[in-house]
């Protein structure tokens, strides 16, 4: 499935675990990525992230937001000019009820897996295998942090320094360093958490460099699991609120919730608007294999 031209694989997580392991396996090198709507948004304005996106071997979708976007896009509209409009608000109205009262409605469409969680279960399988695991980026102290507490006996985890594309020589410098001290350890599993896009696009312009069987793009995951930032409660995620959590514990957050609940569905709503029917809709989806490196 593609929405505002990025790629979301539908797959459950017990299907996407096993592929992982198998591939793991097999050793073959591969990346993930994790889309949310902020992210679909931020790929419009930004090709080089869109690559990165559309790159990945697996996009797991995480929000809620990209499996309302799909289930109303594939919603039936009139063909007659007069009478779209008022169909189409109507149905984005009744996406966003379905949240509430009949979610499965949505993940039907796309099953969305939440970033945090899939990291958590790639830990718990690398224990289980003996697997090593590098923890690269975080803030300070985020990722021993989080190292720590997961007792991860097979972590290392320098610190990137590097605040965008490294085009100073000291920048350039810790980039190779990283990439040296990755390949020397030879991970099976290399988390990077640089925030988006640094952390999409240094896997996307890096993946045939790094010598790590299985690169995830973790953004703030490092952050929750050290204890530095709470998790939101059960109850906001399941009512699909938890951006209304995150507003009211950090409302420095507010430029980034207005993107993904009001800018980013009403970029949806445009785009369905422009298509004339159905049938267009279902000619703009590809086949949603991952790529081949």
């Amino acid at each position: 499935t593609y929405i505002l031209g990025i790629r979301a694989n539908n797959v459950s997580k017990d299907r996407l675990l096993t592929t992982i392991e198998k591939r793991i396996i097999q050793k073959k090198n591969f990346y993930i990525v994790t889309p949310n709507p902020e992210l679909v948004l931020a790929s419009t304005k930004n090709k080089q992230l869109k690559d990165a996106l559309n790159g990945a071997d697996f996009a797991i979708p995480d929000g809620i937001g990209l499996a309302q976007a799909v289930r109303f896009l594939t919603l039936t509209a009139p063909e007659n000019k007069l009478f779209r409009f008022a169909v189409t608000f109507f149905q984005g109205l009744l996406v966003g009820g379905a949240t509430f009262v009949k979610r499965e409605w949505l993940t039907d469409k796309l099953n969305i897996i939440h970033g945090r969680e899939l990291f958590l279960d790639l830990v718990n399988l690398a224990h289980k295998k003996s697997w090593k695991m590098f923890f690269l980026g975080g803030l300070g102290r985020e990722a021993e942090l989080a190292a720590k507490k997961l007792g991860a006996k097979y972590f290392r985890g320098p610190k990137l320094d590097i605040e965008a594309e490294p085009l100073s020589e000291a920048d350039k410098k810790i980039e190779v360093d990283a990439i040296a001290q990755i390949n020397k350890f030879k991970p099976h599993l290399l988390f990077v958490a640089f925030g988006n896009p640094k952390q999409e696009i240094f896997m996307y312009k890096n993946a045939k460099k790094l010598n790590a069987k299985c690169m995830m793009a973790v953004g703030g995951t490092f952050r929750y699991i050290a204890g530095m930032s709470k998790l939101p409660p059960k109850w906001p995620a399941d009512l699909g609120l938890e951006w209304f959590w995150r507003l009211l514990t950090e409302p420095f957050r507010f430029r980034r919730i207005w993107n993904a609940v009001i800018v980013f569905p009403w970029r949806v709503f445009l785009w369905r608007l422009n298509l004339v029917n159905q049938q267009q809709f279902l000619n703009s989806q590809k086949t949603c294999l991952p790529p081949q490196h």
